[in-house]
């Protein structure tokens, strides 16, 4: 195994767990690219991965969920303070 190869290696053990910033910060400071390089590096490798193995990547979870239940914890302690007040 050769050193790219090696370095394709960890990458990939962190892009499979989810780690993609760890992956760009490890593929910089592997092979001494900068961070717009180092970022399309990963995300190249990333997809291929995707390709290859769609259901070894976590699935994304966006910030609605937490959003929603911010907005609702919010109006609920609205409420309850204009029933008490008023």
């Amino acid at each position: 195994m050769d050193e790219s190869d090696e370095i394709i290696e960890k990458l990939t053990e962190a892009l499979l767990a989810g780690r993609k910033i760890e992956a760009i910060k490890q593929c910089r400071e592997l092979t001494g690219l900068g961070l717009k390089d180092a970022k399309e590096y990963v995300e190249k490798i990333e997809a291929e991965l995707r390709k290859e193995n769609p259901d070894a990547f976590p699935e994304k979870k966006g910030c609605a969920s937490v959003l929603m239940f911010g907005f609702i914890s919010t109006a609920t302690a609205v409420w309850a303070i204009q029933d008490i007040v008023g």
